[in-house]
């Protein structure tokens, strides 16, 4: 199925996508969505697409952790710009997080990684699920 998936820069539509799958698959299987929120609203959308998905597939989301955001979240300000690029990206982080924290809820497992390692964290993360017979 994912063979079929190319490159967009069109807004991701997680209710048709997340439904899509849901309704060719037959059984239980481990669904792998990497993906960012890029806002409230599409992350709102992901997350219903998730919970009715959640209760018979394993979901595992792949997010890459944006060091940009905190860098400036954590430099320290020195001009009122500065301060207000601080309280921006934190308030972003935030939402991303409130966001991990409902998928977490859910019962979806979610990797955040740097993008180098995002491959390796995948893997790890797919044999810790295996071992543990969640699969």
């Amino acid at each position: 199925m994912a063979a079929a998936v190319d490159y967009s820069t069109e807004e991701t539509n997680f209710i048709l996508g997340l439904s899509a799958v849901g309704a060719v698959l037959d059984r239980r299987a481990l669904l792998v969505v990497f993906t960012d929120f890029a806002d409230p609203t599409s992350a709102q959308l992901m997350l219903e697409s998730a919970s009715r998905l959640s209760s018979r597939h394993l979901l595992l989301f792949v997010l890459m952790e944006d060091a940009e955001l905190e860098t400036v979240r954590r430099r320290a300000p020195e001009t009122p710009a500065d301060v207000s690029r601080a309280v921006t990206a934190d308030a972003l982080l935030r939402e991303r997080e409130v966001v991990v924290a409902r998928l977490r809820r859910l019962g979806a497992e979610v990797i955040e990684a740097p993008a180098a390692a995002v491959g390796t964290a995948l893997i790890e993360r797919y044999l810790t699920l295996k071992r543990l017979d969640r699969l």
